[in-house]
């Protein structure tokens, strides 16, 4: 891409950057790599360079691209300059005038990510084709770097940025297919079932207050798959009956005036999805914006009806216990 060549990089090809971020993008999960640490430190230390030049948007894309990586465990300093990058670009260009009622940013739901790097090394040629929802010059606008700028620190740190179409924290879907896979009954290659169930036991031990009821809805889900003959270690059922014992106390003087709940979904890895999305400020505000005829959140997640799925989930696990350990087996068990 000569074009690209001659006005955007002096030492590399767009093209080339472009497939080196999205190879990034794709292989986000990686821990501590030090060839992805180094392109996000350059792509920061460019943009820092210039945030308010013709060419922020580059690296403001190449970062939100990244994005995804930084907000798990880079190395040091990767995400303190990554985020100053941004913090300098969305300041230097979100009040720049504009004549435009809307920006692509606005859409730019987490699958729009993965046309990134086509956009990207279309959008510095006039003459490179062009078949987007928004024109090229929408895209180059600065208000709309400046709120793509916004994206990528508000996936980095969630709830860091406004004015930014909520996502699902980074991983939170992967966590959603993985418990789903488990719970029809093909766990992914590798998975151990029981630490799986436990550590969603330790997320409702450990959730903040506003994630706890999403975490619970979780628990509530894999409760049908611990109590069934596919898990036959009464820790893995300690686990949860701690987690949900310790739970209940918060809802231990809850009253309500609704005439009645929601039911949840009554499928297990429907239930797992819905609990971890609302296990995120994110998550909530996607299912507020998103839940058409579906219950409101208030109702879903009243206090007295969280209180009964805990008993219902603690009963059942209970039980399922006493069995485990009248045919001697389990283990001791607490």
């Amino acid at each position: 891409m000569a074009y690209a060549h001659s006005v955007i990089t002096d030492d590399m090809p767009l093209d080339e950057l472009v497939r080196s971020w999205e190879e990034i993008r794709q292989e986000y999960h990686r821990l501590l790599d030090d060839t992805y640490d180094r392109r996000i430190l350059d792509c920061a230390a460019r943009l820092a360079d210039d945030p308010g030049g013709e060419t922020a948007y580059v690296w403001t894309i190449g970062l939100l691209m990244m994005a995804p990586y930084a907000a798990g465990a880079p190395g040091d300093g990767v995400v303190p300059e990554a985020r100053a990058a941004l913090e300098a670009a969305d300041g230097a260009l979100r009040d720049r005038p504009c004549e435009h009622e809307t920006h692509p940013y606005r859409e730019q739901e987490p699958e729009c990510d993965e046309d990134l790097a086509r956009q990207l090394c279309n959008l510095p040629d006039p003459n490179a084709a062009w078949d987007e929802n928004h024109p090229r010059e929408q895209w180059l606008c600065p208000r709309n770097v400046a709120g793509l700028a916004r994206i990528a620190l508000d996936i980095i740190e969630p709830g860091s940025a406004v004015d930014v179409p909520p996502r699902l924290p980074v991983g939170a879907q992967d966590d959603i297919d993985a418990l789903a896979a488990l719970l029809h009954g093909y766990p992914d290659p590798g998975i151990d079932i029981n630490e799986e169930i436990s550590l969603h036991a330790e997320e409702l031990r450990s959730a903040k207050p506003a994630d706890r009821p999403g975490r619970l809805l979780v628990v509530m889900a894999v409760t049908g798959y611990a109590v069934s003959d596919l898990v036959r270690d009464a820790s893995v059922l300690d686990a949860l009956i701690v987690a949900l014992e310790a739970t209940l106390p918060d809802y231990a003087a809850a009253t309500c005036a609704h005439d009645g709940h929601p039911v949840p979904p009554r499928s297990g890895p429907n239930a797992a999805a819905l609990g971890i999305r609302l296990s995120s400020p994110a998550g909530r505000a996607l299912y507020e914006r998103n839940r058409a005829q579906t219950a409101p959140l208030e109702h879903l997640l009243c206090p007295v009806a969280l209180a009964d799925i805990a008993e219902e989930s603690l009963s059942a696990l209970g039980a399922r216990r006493k069995e485990l350990l009248a045919r001697g087996e389990g283990g001791s068990g607490r």
